[in-house]
């Protein structure tokens, strides 16, 4: 069985006599979440959707390519921000559109109301200037 993202970035940090501390600092991602990577807790980061480019970051203090290591573990990563993007663009796309999308016709009928009201007292207060 292969490592893990964080098995196999753990691994060299270690062989690199690196501390968590000097990575913190290296890296300036916090203790905790270099932890969480490391022990390939993804889920658990307080945004998910970053994990690509902390593992980018840490990847690139301990001397590895993290392109590489992200595309031979695709799987571990949560979903990106870019297939929440897609899904919400199928969503928008498809025949039936979100109901806060659609328009609502009494506001339009309010609206029109409203500005023959105004019209209407307007022109009423300019005849009652003229006449009087």
């Amino acid at each position: 069985m292969s490592n893990t993202i964080g098995q196999t970035l753990k691994g060299k940090r270690e062989r690199l006599g690196m501390t968590l501390n000097e990575l913190e600092k290296q890296t300036s991602v916090k203790r905790d979440t270099l932890v969480l990577i490391e022990n390939n807790e993804f889920e658990m980061l307080d945004n998910p959707a970053y994990a690509e480019g902390i593992i980018m970051k840490y990847a690139k203090a301990v001397n590895t390519d993290a392109s590489i290591l992200i595309q031979h573990h695709k799987e571990e990563l949560p979903p990106s921000v870019n297939r929440q993007y897609d899904q919400s663009i199928e969503q928008f796309s498809s025949s039936n559109p979100p109901m806060y999308k659609t328009q609502n016709k009494e506001s339009r009928e309010l609206v029109i109301w409203l500005s023959g009201f105004i019209i209407l007292a307007l022109a009423l207060w300019v005849i009652a200037v003229i006449l009087l």
